[in-house]
């Protein structure tokens, strides 16, 4: 019953469904508007070689990408840029996207940024704010964009006229190419060519670098905004040689934005009844339901539906939720927002209190759920100053997808529990602000990993890694020992481990350890050596290895059998925020393992462990009020927490809930809901369930049992009669019911 280390693998929406829901039924109400202006041909300096070409590019681009009015200017003096963006700053009101995208001369005076149209000639530097537009004005013409105001300045070319400007005020600064700029206005990003301080290229080709990588990603379907301006900054620094590093200043919300319409539905195609599946066998069904389970929807719930009804475990666990909306509406006067507040206003999952913000925006809950988030920094340990990169962005990142322990007593975010489409975006924004913070950037290789976009999730591994950290490299070595992205190689994963645990990481550290203790793929196993390197990284407070060394102790491997020593090491790790040691904590004193037995106080640990998402301590406290140990029995509240786990995805609850709807314990008696209960538990995974129901047929009663051969027979394992008998036809049929899943 004690869940050993392992790398967890469960995907996550890589399109949130909030958004899908916005974009498939919305998507021909989008108004998407950009400006792009090239100046090329200047009077009073030598013309530039690519403005022209880079406007026709992105012109092009925005077009393909179903943008609903793309306008062009090129070689426009000040007064038919002023009259361009003002012309702009009407089709911009209301807009969902307003972009404008500037190739020509830029530049800066006293931290102020102004854009050269083609009639300057900046005689003096009292000319600068008479002759040129200064960067406010044009930020000003997008004011109007409801979700994304977005700037793009390839403008940060050597100024032209910086040398031969008479400077009238010796204190008037005048430098190298553009300023940087904190956006005041909400959902605006600045996107510079290259940071403040700095040049950019125009290029041997026809086009900058910068705008062919703009080309390349920004209407990449399916991608975040914030992603693709990352996925731009590394393509110009690689073709530059790092001589040109593109920038992004500003922020925008949690929602992902996506530019390209056109093939937004890209993600919510289903495969016929093939379900991708993770390497430990976790459907992507599972990660989404995951993504909605919280919320009172119906509209999300059909969305899921429509993307996952050929799983029949899930289909069931979406037709119950809609089922208990539609009785809640009928008996409540309780709003949806309402409903699934009372299931989050305990809760310490950051994604799910940010999910509730973003689907119910105008709820009465808003400010608790503000605050509840805002109380789990503190809670997580997190202290993001120790990183020197104290933004919201950053810290949003680390709520997300953060590797646990990677601060101190810092507790982080479990893999299986990393919702990918909100972390992608606050750690694709993090990123942007601080490319050269490597651990933001391993962090946003794991919100792509959650997501199973693994090409990107490798991507982002490689650069955080070559650039010294430990924790993507040790990411980069689980891809291997699996063979996540491409073919398994346990010798070279194992050698990643050894690199990254000799440099002093915690988690390669246990991760070795684990490698040692299963003798997984050719490893030979040996408890000594797997006890040294959990011992290592326990040492260092990493709270996995702890609960690992804890169950050495209490299965007797490598070490003499001892329960004290063992619940010495639950307790420690329990209290570091280990989910699975406060469960093993329960298991001890349930069993008076180390301990005298205590329901009371393994009640209070599955409690703990329940609280922060554990499906087996849900399972266990519905087990509690099931048979009354160290409570009064009460089938009612047995049942509120097996459907808890069975919704957290354990099978275990789900065949306990086919007890309780089969003889209407704390519920109504219903043999057909009994009967998906119990078919639902075979399929994930439960062999008991499997084995009562052959073995033991008159534990259940004459209606379930004919329940059940009626459910094989829709399923196409079952032909013959509806007799509640489980004779061999019957059981082969369970059988095959079990293999397909």
């Amino acid at each position: 019953m004690f869940k050993t280390f392992s790398r967890n693998w469960m995907p996550v929406l890589f399109v949130c469904l909030a958004a899908l829901l916005l974009h498939v039924d919305g998507a021909a109400a989008a108004k998407r508007v950009a400006l792009l202006i090239g100046n090329e041909k200047y009077e009073a300096t030598s013309p530039l070689n690519n403005p022209a070409n880079d406007v026709q590019l992105m012109k092009s681009s925005f077009e393909d990408a179903g943008f609903d009015d793309v306008t062009t200017v090129h070689d426009v003096d000040r007064a038919s840029m002023v009259r361009a963006l003002r012309d702009f700053e009407d089709k911009a009101a209301g807009a969902e996207v307003a972009i404008i995208y500037y190739s020509g001369h830029g530049m800066e005076m006293n931290g102020q940024n102004y854009l050269l149209p083609v009639d300057v000639s900046l005689k003096t530097d009292k000319d600068v704010e008479d002759e040129a537009i200064p960067l406010d004005r044009v930020q000003r013409s997008l004011e109007g964009a409801t979700r994304l105001k977005l700037v793009i300045l390839d403008a940060c070319r050597n100024n032209p006229f910086e040398q031969s400007m008479t400077r009238s005020i010796s204190t008037r600064a005048v430098s190298r190419g553009l300023a940087r700029v904190e956006p005041e206005s909400a959902d605006l990003l600045v996107a510079f060519a290259s940071k403040a301080g700095t040049v950019a290229l125009d290029g041997e080709g026809k086009n900058s670098p910068f705008a062919e990588a703009l080309s390349k990603y920004l209407t990449e379907p399916g991608v975040d905004v914030r992603i693709a301006l990352g996925k731009v900054r590394d393509e110009v620094v690689a073709a530059t040689n790092r001589g040109q590093e593109p920038f992004v200043y500003g922020s925008l919300g949690g929602a992902q934005i996506f530019l390209n319409i056109r093939e937004i539905n890209i993600n919510v195609t289903s495969g016929g009844d093939t379900q991708q599946v993770s390497p430990t066998g976790q459907s992507e069904a599972a990660a989404d339901w995951q993504n909605i389970r919280d919320l009172a929807d119906k509209d999300l719930i059909e969305v899921f539906l429509a993307k996952h009804g050929s799983d029949p475990v899930y289909k069931m666990l979406a037709e119950k939720k809609l089922k208990l909306l539609a009785e809640a509406e009928q008996t409540s006067a309780a709003t949806p927002d309402e409903i699934a507040w009372d299931a989050l206003k305990q809760s310490t999952d950051a994604a799910a209190l940010t999910r509730f913000l973003e689907r119910y925006p105008d709820s009465k809950h808003k400010a608790e759920a503000e605050t509840q988030i805002a109380a789990l920094e503190p809670k997580k340990g997190l202290n993001i100053s120790l990183t020197g990169k104290d933004t919201q962005a950053s810290r949003d990142c680390y709520l997300l997808a953060g590797e646990p322990q990677s601060m101190p007593g810092f507790l982080g975010v479990n893999f299986l529990k990393i919702d990918s489409s909100r972390a992608m975006t606050a750690c694709a924004q993090a990123v942007n602000e601080n490319p050269d913070d490597m651990m933001l950037v391993n962090m946003l290789g794991r919100a792509h990993d959650a997501g199973r976009n693994y090409v990107e999730a490798r991507r982002n591994y490689q650069k955080a890694a070559d650039g010294g950290n430990m924790y993507a490299l040790t990411n980069l070595a689980w891809f291997s020992v699996y063979g996540t992205d491409g073919p398994v190689d346990v010798e070279k994963g194992r050698q990643m481990f050894e690199q990254a645990a000799n440099a002093g990481n915690s988690y390669a550290q246990a991760s070795l350890g684990w490698l040692y203790r299963e003798g997984y793929g050719g490893v030979r196993q040996d408890f000594a050596e797997a006890l040294k390197w959990y011992q290592v990284s326990a040492d260092q407070g990493y709270a996995n290895a702890m609960a690992t060394i804890g169950w050495f102790y209490r299965e007797g491997n490598g070490v003499a059998k001892d329960f004290n020593h063992s619940l010495a090491w639950y307790r420690k790790a329990a209290e570091a925020g280990d989910a699975n040691a406060m469960s093993s904590l329960g298991w001890a004193y349930q069993n008076g393992l180390g301990t005298t037995q205590d329901y009371l106080e393994a009640k209070k640990w599955y409690e703990n462990a329940a609280n922060v998402g554990d499906s087996y301590s849900m399972a266990l406290l519905g087990w509690f009020y099931d048979v009354g140990n160290g409570v009064p029995q009460d089938y009612g509240q047995a049942r509120n927490w097996y459907e808890m786990a069975a919704n957290a995805g354990s099978a275990y609850a789900m065949g306990n809930l086919s007890r309780l709807y089969d003889f209407g314990l704390g519920t109504k008696a219903d043999a057909k809901e009994a009967a998906r209960w119990a078919a639902a538990s075979v399929e994930g995974g439960d062999p008991a369930k499997l084995q009562e129901m052959k073995a033991s047929p008159n534990n259940f009663t004459p209606a379930f049992r004919k329940e059940i051969q009626a459910l094989l027979k829709d399923r196409g394992f079952y032909s013959g009669p509806l007799d509640g008998e489980f004779g061999a036809a019957t059981q082969n049929a369970m059988e095959r019911l079990a293999k397909k899943s």
